[in-house]
């Protein structure tokens, strides 16, 4: 059975890191993550979308499966995140990935938990790789 492949995203997040992390090439991800660049997201914008994607997402893989309350919670996300992009709050790439993401999560119910836990590595990956080692690289900064 061939699995959902949202609209074609052209996001770097959506295909360089996403889809590595579902087809299983996590060395392949990792690499797409440390090149990844997240434009003007900063670290506290991205801790807020992240903070409200991953209780859905964990929900998901707990249970296995997508029930009418998490398919309604991923659309709610998917128009934050539509939302944050307009106002120049969340990199446009990002938010365009990790709605793509979303929509794959939502509307492939067989394989929702496979992918809820691809787009929560890509999500810990972004945030471990990219926000915490610029924070540590700022507040180094300020010491010298």
């Amino acid at each position: 059975m061939g699995m959902y492949r949202g609209r074609g995203s052209r996001s770097y997040f959506y295909n360089g890191v996403f889809q590595n992390f579902v087809s299983g090439r996590y060395d392949d991800a990792l690499q797409a993550v440390a090149r990844y660049s997240a434009g003007n997201t900063t670290p506290s914008a991205y801790r807020k979308v992240y903070n409200m994607i991953v209780p859905v997402l964990d929900r998901i893989i707990r249970k296995g499966k997508l029930d009418p309350d998490d398919a309604r919670a991923l659309v709610r996300l998917n128009i934050v995140l539509e939302y944050q992009k307009n106002r120049n709050v969340i990199h446009g790439d990002l938010a365009d990935g990790i709605k793509d993401a979303l929509d794959d999560v939502r509307n492939n119910n067989q394989q929702a938990r496979r992918l809820a836990e691809a787009l929560r590595d890509s999500l810990d990956a972004i945030l471990a790789y990219k926000f915490a080692a610029e924070r540590r690289r700022v507040e180094g900064e300020e010491f010298l």
